[in-house]
């Protein structure tokens, strides 16, 4: 328990040194930038495919695929609906801000340290669905309702949006190892050994441009926002994830790695998605950093009283 804790707080430690860095001058105000081009180019693709290496799938578990689908739609729906009047700008911080569930950084340590390689099979199954959402659809979606923050948009379109779509390399990257996943195609392990290589330095870098994001240079009303984000965005989360434990739909395993998942702080590239639309990148990074403090605890007690 206590390894699993240190490194969740260690998340938040290079967060600090991010922002502290950026405060001393060690990084320029918009280094981040370069930093989030190498995580969404390069880390993160390589944590994608290494996560598959041993990667079963498991038919009956495509609910909870389905389940992560649905619920990032869930949370982008009431996001809109929270902005109805706001600006674009608005519009696309909620979006961001409210879905997407950061599975592999965060949620997996807990679950692989209560509940075994069954509950990580489960959670990868829910991260199927969700990685789905957060690495493409959710933005192709969003700019082409939305549009950008500045108010340029283009016409809604499905081409439009598989064109976004065919323009996220993480995107790409999970849709094509699960269709060799289904054509029962196995990449070489030489592929699985240099994507981690990549990938290791995935979560490190994530939670650094996270930091170099961070400002608390906040007015009234962005505090307000920050405010009804965090408690929408948990109040959805733990309600979904009382309903889940109180009705067991699933088998009792199942149905808590189902719960800690809706509970799981907002991905780290959210704020990367707000910055390339033209969002709030600083307030973005506010909103992932209390996240990611938020499931701390929560997770905490969660695993503390389901080990008692």
């Amino acid at each position: 328990m206590l390894a699993v804790i240190t490194k969740a707080l260690a998340f938040v430690v290079i967060i600090i040194i991010g922002y502290r860095l950026k405060k001393t001058g060690f990084f320029a105000p918009d280094d981040y930038r370069l930093i989030s081009k190498i995580v969404m180019n390069i880390t993160l693709p390589g944590a994608i495919i290494s996560s598959f290496a041993h990667f079963k799938m498991d038919y009956s578990l495509f609910v909870l695929a389905a389940l992560g689908i649905v619920a990032n739609a869930l949370m982008v729906g009431a996001a809109l609906l929270l902005t109805r009047r706001e600006t674009p700008a608005a519009k696309i911080f909620y979006v961001f801000g409210m879905s997407g569930y950061n599975i592999g950084n965060f949620t997996l340590p807990f679950v692989q340290s209560f509940l075994g390689p069954f509950g990580v099979i489960a959670l990868c199954m829910f991260d199927l669905g969700n990685s789905i959402m957060c690495t493409g659809l959710t933005y192709a979606f969003t700019a082409s309702v939305v549009g950008m923050a500045d108010g340029s948009r283009e016409p809604v379109s499905v081409r439009g949006i598989v064109d976004k779509l065919l323009h996220s390399a993480p995107f790409l990257v999970y849709i094509t190892l699960v269709t060799l996943i289904l054509l029962n195609i196995t990449l070489p392990v030489q592929v699985y050994d240099f994507a981690a290589i990549l990938g290791s330095a995935n979560t490190f870098l994530s939670m650094l441009m996270i930091g170099m994001m961070f400002e608390l240079n906040l007015n009234k009303r962005n505090i307000a926002y920050i405010r009804e984000i965090v408690c929408g965005r948990y109040l959805a989360g733990l309600t979904a994830a009382a309903l889940l434990l109180y009705f067991q739909p699933f088998t009792h395993e199942v149905t808590v790695v189902a719960a800690a998942a809706l509970m799981a702080p907002s991905t780290a590239i959210g704020p990367i998605f707000i910055e390339k639309m033209g969002g709030n990148a600083a307030l973005a990074g506010v909103v992932n950093s209390l996240t990611i403090m938020c499931s701390v605890v929560i997770f905490v007690l969660f695993f503390t009283v389901l080990h008692i």
